[in-house]
């Protein structure tokens, strides 16, 4: 009897969470949406060209001006930028807070494990054989293994997404997205990844703050804390 009321219980809230799931996609529609679009218009791409020719293309596509503005746009795919967002918003809400904290461990564990169980080349190795006078951004280091997926995309999606999610007025939410975009070409121009690992890395970045955010809201809900809701400096009223 008792197994037969877990089952149920498991079922109504795995439905229960299907259903805010859903909410959640609806009321993020615009930067899912365009999310959806882009990904799979680059998937076709990928698709109908060969690594060779797609690296070649985003390589030859350079100047000074790009050089800079990449490296400052990957910047947005950095664990310390994602550690900055979090400490900016335990002065906010902790419950938020504790949700980028779940979402930069789900992400980074599931983006290293792809990482190691893969144990695909980088562009710089995967093209040795090549004589190709490839363009590289003077100063900055190439990496030669460990491609599949890109981690800085995963963590730039991962960040993105959850602040489109937090946001009660969705008009940032684009913006979001085109900088989470930004730090996963970036990855490409800088000759570290391939397209093939950005698209996945937004994808383990994106599904990563979804599900926590689904999950971390059903445990706040049947645990209500007092504390979920404070701040750093945050005033108790006497």
């Amino acid at each position: 009897m008792n197994k037969i009321l877990q089952v149920l219980i498991g079922k109504y809230l795995l439905a229960n969470d299907l259903c805010f799931m859903k909410q959640i996609i609806k009321n993020n529609l615009s930067y899912l949406g365009f999310y959806a679009v882009v990904w799979l218009f680059v998937l076709i791409w990928v698709l109908t060209h060969s690594k060779f020719e797609q690296m070649l293309f985003i390589n030859q596509h350079n100047s000074l001006w790009a050089d800079y503005f990449f490296q400052g746009a990957t910047q947005l795919g950095e664990g310390w930028f994602f550690v900055a967002i979090i400490l900016i918003y335990l002065f906010i809400c902790y419950d938020k807070a504790l949700m980028l904290i779940a979402s930069l461990a789900l992400s980074s564990l599931l983006s290293s494990s792809l990482k190691l169980s893969f144990d695909t080349l980088r562009p710089l190795s995967f093209f040795a054989d090549k004589h190709v006078n490839w363009h590289f951004v003077e100063g900055l280091q190439i990496n030669i293994h460990l491609s599949f997926p890109s981690g800085h995309t995963t963590t730039a999606f991962a960040i993105f997404t959850l602040l489109t999610v937090f946001l009660c007025k969705k008009q940032w939410s684009l913006l979001f997205l085109l900088l989470a975009c930004l730090a996963g070409y970036s990855r490409c121009y800088l000759f570290q990844h391939f397209p093939e690992d950005v698209l996945a890395g937004s994808l383990v970045g994106t599904f990563s703050s979804l599900v926590v955010y689904v999950l971390i809201n059903r445990i706040l809900e049947n645990n209500p804390k007092e504390w979920y809701k404070r701040k750093l400096l945050h005033q108790k009223k006497s």
